[in-house]
């Protein structure tokens, strides 16, 4: 057999044992992807509920600061006023 026969034998070779491979793994990370997707959008309800958790967990964690600012004497007490529309 000549040197360039040789050659393409292996690559053939390869691209048998290679092709196989690749899309086993190409087939385990579309599958990773797709469970991964299906478990953020299988709860939307979940989801919301959770930020609004979130987001009362910040408020709370705000207004005891505030409270805290306001005892000891960083913040001044004072009362909001309406702003009052001067166009009208």
């Amino acid at each position: 057999m000549k040197l360039r026969n040789l050659i393409a034998l292996a690559a053939a070779a390869t691209a048998v044992v290679a092709i196989p491979m690749a899309m086993a793994q190409k087939a385990q990370t579309s599958d990773a992807q797709q469970s991964g997707q299906q478990a953020q959008t299988a709860n939307p309800e979940a989801k919301a509920q959770s930020e609004a958790d979130q987001r009362a967990k910040r408020r709370a964690a705000a207004a005891a600061e505030k409270e805290k600012a306001l005892k000891s004497g960083k913040l001044s007490q004072r009362e909001e006023e309406e702003e009052k529309d001067p166009r009208r």
